[in-house]
């Protein structure tokens, strides 16, 4: 009997350090990025359900290819917040569904913006790329409107475009180089953009941001709301994935091997809201800040939606270009969403602007295709039930 309470309390202490192993390796929840990678249970090239079928018929093969490249942009947490209502083929209004809001950390919903203007921008890319001029105008007054933007598409000569940049975007927040971005590559992945800021690591305000932003994640991992709205949008099991089709998984968060299986069946929603589990999360940022290139800043116009909306189409124009040149970056997105950082931040790098993203970047020496879980178009989706 002796010996039995011993070998449980042996495995009882294995276990947990395998956990916490794990955690320390490769968990870093507390820290997730704005862009989310996910699961290749329902990875697709292309939609296959059902109701996207009757999509395509109403709309026809390149109007449904449209919406689907769309969906293809981040999102914080991977809610994937968009909803897209079908007047007629060529007449659509965008909006967000409340129920994929993320109020704990997003309050003001400018994250939520920004999403949708990434969205935007993919929409526009492959509208064009199919033949289509695309007119909006935002119809919202607060970023809380469930109607966001209407949407007119006109058929026009094609604009050819890799449409790979769309489907292979990907964020990385592991492997990253020590070696700082070149002027040629950094003026290549922005275009020119003047709202995009390159902070080389070791500088002063390099070192601001890694402390700053391993300070708001502590800040952060305390607060019970925000762990808790987290908790709600990782999906550990393979079920999970493909009953909802967004959030976040192990492949996502880039938790692999043995941990990769381990936590994707003995994990769950509680396991999130463990105090060792924030404690793993702060500490793997702890290590990340100081890996990679630096930081890459990107500030708006002012916060009006129609700026926000413009601040996420360029930030997504960014990251369409950032596999040409095995640069990664990880949006850490914890000091604008925590006081006093949101307040303090601009100022403290000298800059006019409100700052909208803070990414940690870096060169990759490789560059895996995503692996993220996707709502098929028929989820959101609405349409006429006739011509």
């Amino acid at each position: 009997m002796v010996w039995q309470r011993h070998s449980r309390e042996l495995m009882n202490k294995q276990r947990r350090e395998f956990i916490i192993g794990a955690g320390r390796g490769i968990l870093t929840l507390s820290a997730l990025p704005y862009l989310q990678g996910c699961d290749d249970v329902t990875r697709r090239p292309a939609p296959t359900a059902a109701g996207d079928k009757k999509i395509a018929d109403f709309l026809g093969t390149d109007l449904s290819a449209i919406i689907y490249l769309a969906s293809l942009a981040p999102s914080g947490h991977n809610t994937q917040p968009w909803v897209i209502k079908i007047n007629t083929p060529h007449d659509w209004v965008i909006g967000s569904e409340k129920r994929r809001w993320l109020p704990a950390v997003d309050p003001y919903n400018h994250e939520l913006l920004l999403s949708i203007g990434a969205f935007l921008e993919n929409l526009v890319t492959a509208a064009n790329h199919y033949g289509y001029q695309v007119n909006y105008r935002v119809i919202a007054r607060s970023p809380h409107d469930a109607e966001l933007l209407d949407v007119q598409l006109q058929k026009d000569k094609p604009v050819a475009f890799e449409i790979d940049k769309i489907t292979k975007r990907r964020t990385l927040r592991n492997g990253y180089l020590q070696r700082e971005l070149t002027v040629q590559d950094f003026t290549y992945i922005t275009d020119g953009a003047p709202d995009i800021h390159y902070i080389p690591k070791d500088s002063k305000s390099a070192n601001y941001l890694a402390e700053g932003t391993l300070e708001a994640n502590r800040t952060q991992a305390s607060r019970d709301a925000a762990q808790e709205e987290l908790a709600n949008w990782i999906r550990w099991s393979s079920k999970d994935a493909a009953k909802y089709r967004n959030g976040l998984t192990p492949a996502s968060m880039e938790i692999e091997g043995v941990a990769g299986w381990y936590v994707q069946h003995f994990f769950n929603r509680d396991s999130v809201l463990k105090q060792s589990f924030r404690k793993t999360g702060v500490e793997k940022v702890a290590q990340q800040v100081r890996q990679g290139a630096g930081w890459l800043m990107m500030t708006s116009n002012g916060a009006d939606i129609a700026a926000l909306l413009e601040t996420g189409r360029r930030f997504e124009r960014m990251l369409l270009r950032l596999r040409d040149k095995m640069i990664a970056v990880h949006p850490m997105t914890q000091m604008l969403e925590e006081e006093p950082w949101r307040s303090d931040v601009s100022k403290e790098l000298g800059l006019n602007q409100p700052v909208r993203f803070i990414l940690r970047t870096g060169y990759r020496s490789s560059y895996p295709d995503p692996v993220s879980l996707r709502i098929p178009p028929s989820w959101f989706v609405t349409r006429p039930l006739t011509r």
